[in-house]
């Protein structure tokens, strides 16, 4: 310390103890400061979470490489930079592998890391980790001097001062700590928005805080969650500090026997779910809720799923809203924005963020391309003296020839030639085989190469303006590979849980994802969307359609016979997979006379047409509108002749390709825009030609210009295979179509979920099969299969 006297042997030296006890709290405030508790704005990381990164990328744990026990990345993090103990540095390395707690994690955990109900990780050396794919864009071109070194502690090595950080990790991953005196609460936020922000400050450094919160609206939590938007958002971003507001994302339900039911998917950002049960548990038993019957946690591995059964005829509504006062199904997220700014703490704003970042990008680009430029000019000089000594080759290898030793032939090249000493060194470590004449050529082209690449460099070096062209390009890339879509949703202040929309569901809940599961005799059963949807298990009522869904939308069930009819799916009671369901007759008065033959969601895109096609190959197209602008809940949707039925429904396109097959075999595919839209009552047009005895098995749309599109194969023999759509050609409509090597065929169509009827039903994955040609034969399916099978359909508006 500067102030502390220089004091010579068996001297003494009176000091005041406040002054020194003073000094001594400052220096350790400081330590704390610097080297623990806050982030660098440079690349948002404290120093142990930097050490544990560099480290980790030092040992080779790099995504395409093996995990291998975190115990010995604990073990060379605490080694060589962080002499602190090792439980600090697993509790940092584990808070980096966990997807409840970082937006974007840095480590990939493999076993057991945590839960967000507050459970432990398992211990070391039990849990596997390695980098994640976007930790190395943290760490891409540290090797090039991107950034300075300093000694580590024991000074035997030497470790990064920061990280080259090609993506903000700062907003991206956010961060929180307690230092001596002050804090840092940072939140997480998406990462293609803030590249975004970045991408405008880069074009117009002048830009505004407005300007910016266009790109970044808000904070995205991993938890999900809503976001309600107030004015702490637009306080934070612009002075530091500031409040978010966030509340739970739940949905309703109404079970059989008209019970209602609250189901909350997804919880605000630090709240610990266990805690949260048991607060709601307490204020039932404490009798400050009657309303709740029930509190189950049905979350897996598809997600959270928190059901609060309610008593018969309590309002779901003011349920909701008594919790969000009650629980933390509502919180504030504080926003203290601190970081490190020069190795001084700093309040900083949105701007000042994203500022300080691209200014450190600028340095590391410049420092990077400063580097490559050494190596570019270094590699030419050696080219150019391999090409000086092929031109001079017979001279140069009688002076070599005659000289006494390699230090002899080395300066006799630089005395004949004018060559430098390390060009006089690469000549004699020229290997025999670059005397070919190929290998000159390849060295010539080499020069010309580094040349070219010399003057790009250069050009980088001297214009700004085409640095931070390269900047963006390589924001972009990251964006590109790395960014994925918000998952805290933005609502309007002032917005209650007892607030009723029109349609009657409250402003308080969200729409349930859903699957439903509609069967040919009328039953629908919505069921909790999953990864895998099971298989129904109902043989004497086989399903005709598979279709992913929310409650606030709507079907169109058609039948046989022709008839649609319309049902919301938040009318129908979300069931449990091993149920029956609800019959189509009780929701619509009565019906249908006939059984159904598919379903589809209704849309609002008027784009899209319900396209439906006979067992005898009659096809039909008709505009969506004249079903979602209808008032009856039953009407017609095709004609029909005496002797046919309608074997499917879908919707398409005018510019997608239609897939028709019969059980024959045979596969036709044709434009859809070759069947023009018709009235509702019209019958159609010839979509192919149907032997007799067989019948249209199958209605399948793909776009025309897919690429990378396969098609799957059921055939009655329990077979499957999965061919590349381009075996089928595009024809005319009405032909007899293209065999598919099944003799008799249950089912054909682009490759998707598959659901088999039987008496054991199941699901086909298509990725699972191996690919085979048109006209071979399948793998067998280890089960019987009876027909109908049904594919699942995507979420609407997904590819």
């Amino acid at each position: 310390m500067a102030d502390v006297p220089t004091l010579s042997a068996g001297q003494v030296l009176d000091v005041s103890l406040e002054s020194r006890m003073e000094q001594a709290f400052l220096d350790y405030s400081m330590s704390v400061i610097v080297g623990r508790a806050l982030p660098d704005v440079r690349d948002g990381l404290k120093p142990v979470q930097r050490r544990i990164l560099y480290s980790m990328y030092e040992s080779g744990l790099h995504p395409d490489r093996p995990y291998r026990k975190c115990a010995s990345a604990v073990g060379e993090v605490m080694k060589t930079y962080h002499p602190h103990g090792d439980s600090s540095i697993y509790d940092a390395l584990v808070r980096m592998a966990q997807e409840f707690a970082t937006r974007e994690p840095l480590v990939d955990g493999h076993g057991n890391f945590g839960s967000i109900d507050g459970d432990p990780p398992a211990a070391m050396r039990y849990t596997e980790a390695r980098l994640s794919p976007l930790a190395m864009e943290l760490l891409a071109g540290i090797d090039e001097e991107t950034v300075d070194f300093v000694d580590n502690y024991d000074g035997y090595d030497t470790e990064p001062v920061v990280l080259p950080a090609r993506f903000p990790n700062l907003l991206v991953n956010g961060a929180s700590g307690i230092a001596v005196g002050m804090a840092t609460n940072i939140p997480p936020h998406n990462l293609g928005e803030v590249i975004d922000a970045c991408l405008t400050l880069l074009e117009d450094p002048d830009a505004d805080l407005d300007r910016l919160m266009r790109h970044v609206p808000a904070p995205d939590f991993p938890t999900g969650a809503r976001i309600v938007e107030g004015d702490g958002i637009r306080d934070a971003y612009a002075a530091g500090r500031g409040a978010v507001a966030v509340e739970a994302v739940a949905s309703t339900e109404t079970r059989t026997g008209n019970l209602p039911r609250i189901v909350i998917t997804e919880i605000p950002y630090q709240v610990n779910k266990s805690a949260l049960l048991q607060r709601i548990a307490d204020l039932v038993s404490n009798r400050k809720i009657d309303a709740i019957r029930d509190l189950r946690d049905e979350s897996s591995r598809d997600g959270m799923r928190i059901v609060i059964e309610l008593k018969r005829g309590e309002d779901p509504g003011k349920v909701l809203e008594r919790l969000y006062r009650s629980t933390d199904l509502r919180t504030n997220f504080n926003v203290n924005l601190v970081a490190l700014v020069d190795g001084a703490p700093r309040t900083l704003g949105l701007v000042d963020c994203l500022r300080h970042y691209l200014a450190h990008q600028r340095d590391v680009l410049t420092r990077r391309t400063e580097h490559r430029l050494r190596k570019a000019r270094d590699r030419a000089h050696v080219v150019e003296g391999l090409l000086l000594a092929l031109d001079h080759l017979d001279e140069v290898i009688a002076l070599i020839r005659g000289s006494e030793s390699a230090a002899h032939a080395r300066t006799g090249l630089i005395e004949r030639f004018a060559m430098s000493e390390i060009q006089a060194q690469a000549v004699l470590d020229m290997q025999l085989r670059r005397l070919a004449a190929l290998e000159r050529a390849a060295l010539e082209d080499e020069y010309q190469q580094l040349q070219g690449r010399i003057a790009r460099l250069e050009e980088i070096l001297g214009d700004a303006s085409v640095l931070d062209g390269l900047l963006g390009d390589e924001l972009r890339e990251i964006k590109r590979l790395h960014a994925t879509p918000r998952r805290s949703r933005i609502v309007g202040a002032g917005i209650s849980a007892e607030d009723v929309l029109a349609g009657g569901s409250q402003a308080g809940f969200e729409a349930q994802e859903v699957t439903v599961l509609v069967t040919r005799g009328g039953y629908l059963k919505p069921l909790a969307r999953r990864r895998a949807t099971p298989a129904h298990k109902h043989p004497h009522d086989p399903l005709v359609a598979v279709l992913r869904c929310t409650t606030d939308d709507t079907l169109l069930l058609v039948d046989e016979a022709g008839t649609g009819h319309r049902v919301g799916v938040g009318d129908v009671p979300v069931v449990k997979a091993n149920q029956r369901g609800t019959h189509v007759g009780g929701l619509l008065g009565g019906g249908p006379d006939a059984k159904l033959a598919g379903a589809v969601v209704l849309g609002e895109d008027e784009a899209v047409t319900l396209v439906t096609v006979s067992a005898a190959g009659q096809v039909k197209r008709t505009a969506m509108s004249e079903f979602a602008d209808a008032r009856q809940r039953s009407l017609q949707a095709a004609g029909v002749k005496d002797d046919d039925h309608l074997a499917a429904v879908a919707t398409c396109r005018d510019d997608d390709d239609l897939l028709l097959a019969h059980t024959g075999g045979y596969v036709t595919r044709f434009p859809a825009g070759e069947v023009r839209t018709m009235g509702r009552t019209a019958s159609g047009v010839a979509g192919m030609s149907v032997p007799k005895g067989a019948r249209i098995v199958s209605l399948s749309v793909t776009p025309a210009d897919a690429t990378d599109v396969e098609v799957l194969t059921v055939a009655a023999d329990a077979t499957a295979k999965r061919t590349p759509l381009a075996e089928y050609p595009a024809k005319g409509r009405g032909g007899k179509g293209l065999m598919t090597g099944a003799s008799e065929l249950l089912w054909c169509g682009v490759a998707s979920d598959l659901h088999l009827h039987g008496d054991d039903p199941v699901v086909v994955r298509a990725v699972d099969l191996t690919p085979a040609k048109r006209a071979g034969r399948g793998e067998p399916l280890g089960v019987e299969v009876a027909g109908p099978a049904v594919p699942e359909a995507m979420t609407p508006g997904t590819e």
